[in-house]
Order: C-alpha cells, then structure tokens, then sequence
C-alpha cells in the first residue's frame, strides 16, 4: 500500500502586525502582478556575483512527519537540481542555521496572514475585513535575519565571492482574484509574471484560491533583504483554512480534512504540470523558477 500522509494547510508562517514585530520590514500591499517590492535601492550588474542558498520547504512542509517530508524531497530536489545548472547564480552548499533566524518573506491575503499560526511564535494581529471590489487585500512582507545569520551568511557568500545570495522557499499561500481590466464579469488570478489565469465570472473577489508558489528574496551579501516576491505554480479555486490540499495528476484540488499526498501526486507536478500556454509548453515551476530569480536581479 502506497505511503499517504495528510497535509492539512491551517497555517503558513506568522509575520506578525509587521511592522510593529522587531526585524519585520513594513508590509506593502498588492493589488496586482507580479508580486514583488524593492526595500533597499540596489541596482546588480551584470558583472555582479550572485549566489543563491539551497532552495527549501516552507515552515509549514519543513515541519511534515518524515513521510511527508521524504514525499516532496523528490520536488525539491529537481528544482535545486534546475537552479545550481541554470547559471544564473552560484550554488552555496549550506545555509547559515537557525532557520528560524532566517530572513522571511510572505506573499498572499492580509487575512490569512492574520490567521496564522507559526512552529514557533504565534502572535495575534487586528486585521481589517474582508476585500471590497477590485482592491482585494494582497499584501509582501519581509522579515530581516539575525545578526548571527546575517555573520554566517557574509562568510560562506566570501566562499564564493559573491555580491548578492538568492534565497528561495516551497510554500502555500492564498490569492484573491481581481476583475479584468474593462471587463467587469471577467475574473482571474495573477499567479505571477505573465502569469494570469481566468476564474469563474459568478467567483466573488472575497474568495481567494489555494496557490502553491515560490518565495524569493535577495541579500546584499552581508544579509540585508534588497528585494522580495513570489510567482504561483498552481492554484484552486478555494481556501487552505478549511481543507487539505490534494495534488493529483498534476492538478491542485481540495477535499475534506484528512485529505492525502501519495507519491504518485507529487511525481504528477513534477513532471505533468505544463505551462501550456507557452512555447514549449514548459513545466509550470521551472517558468515560475525562472521568473523570481530573474524578477529578483533586475533582470526580467
């Protein structure tokens, strides 16, 4: 009988009433894609040595049973596979420890990130309602690393010379949907850079979908955060807090608590899940690999 394990979304990483919480950066709000805001003037030239950290599972897939964990290895072995040999950066063999005294990014709705609860932490923030019309509350936050994390980061980025470190997580979050432009019964989703998908038009923009995307931030190479973003690989169109995600043939669904991750459904988003509406027809989280670390660097 194949391994399951159920992957219950209730929470994803705490970030706080941000700006008031010590090292949280201020919290911009988002009202369209892509998802991206610069703290610290910067410009990275071509000439610049860039590194990037392994990419990592979120708070909320870090923090699985063992079966769970060994279940996305697979997923996340392929895309630092794809980024130490895209050549867009130099790969570091190791990040600085503790995690939890890393720098953190969180892209998604105010609400949810009102709602969460951390491994860790847990800090209750007043948040206003629900979106009204178009202006939905998407928000970006960042949090800055220790002090201690940003010495270690500043001696392994001397390793390899490097002027700048990419640091990329696997996560969950919730997007809500925006009306076309023009198109008042029109609706969709910006999953990211060049990255819009079409929703049902009786959809209400309160309703966000269930997104699993890639959060990116880039470090000056003494730790301090420059930029931050997110590009979706998926989505479905309902929330994490009351359901458990499902991934089965190379699709996002939900279903009732308890719901179960196979083997079988990480391998379909591995290796199934194509951008169909590009040349090529790509796999979705190669595309939305690829777009963060261009959108981090200025490069896009």
């Amino acid at each position: 009988m194949r391994a399951r394990i159920a992957l219950a979304l209730w929470a994803t990483l705490c970030l706080g009433g941000c700006a008031s919480v010590t090292g949280y950066l201020g919290r911009r709000p988002l009202t369209h894609g892509p998802y991206y805001h610069t703290w610290a003037r910067h410009t990275v030239p071509e000439s610049a040595v860039v590194a990037h950290l392994p990419i990592e599972f979120d708070i909320i897939a870090a923090n699985l049973p063992p079966d769970g964990v060994r279940m996305l290895e697979p997923l996340l072995t392929a895309m630092n596979g794809y980024l130490d040999g895209a050549g867009w950066s130099t790969g570091l063999d190791q990040a600085p420890s503790p995690p939890d005294q890393a720098p953190w990014a969180y892209v998604g709705t105010i609400q949810s990130l009102a709602r969460v609860e951390a491994v860790r932490h847990f800090w209750t923030v007043d948040v206003p309602g629900g979106p009204e019309g178009a202006d939905a509350d998407m928000v970006i936050q960042a949090k800055r690393p220790s002090k201690d994390w940003s010495a270690q980061l500043a001696a392994l980025a001397g390793t390899a010379h490097a002027d700048y470190v990419l640091r990329i997580s696997l996560g969950a979050a919730e997007y809500y949907p925006r009306n076309r432009a023009g198109l008042s019964l029109r609706k969709a989703v910006d999953l990211g850079t060049d990255n819009t998908v079409a929703v049902g038009w009786l959809r209400s923009l309160n309703e966000p979908v269930a997104v699993i995307h890639l959060v990116g931030l880039l470090l000056s190479s003494d730790g301090r955060v420059l930029r931050a973003g997110a590009e979706g690989i998926v989505m479905r169109q309902a929330g994490f807090f009351d359901r458990s995600l499902v991934l089965a043939g190379g699709r996002v669904s939900l279903s009732p608590p308890e719901a179960t991750l196979t083997e079988s459904d990480v391998a379909a988003l591995l290796a199934s899940y194509h951008r169909e509406d590009l040349a090529g027809q790509p796999l979705a989280w190669e595309v939305a690999l690829g777009n963060l670390v261009r959108q981090l660097l200025g490069r896009q």
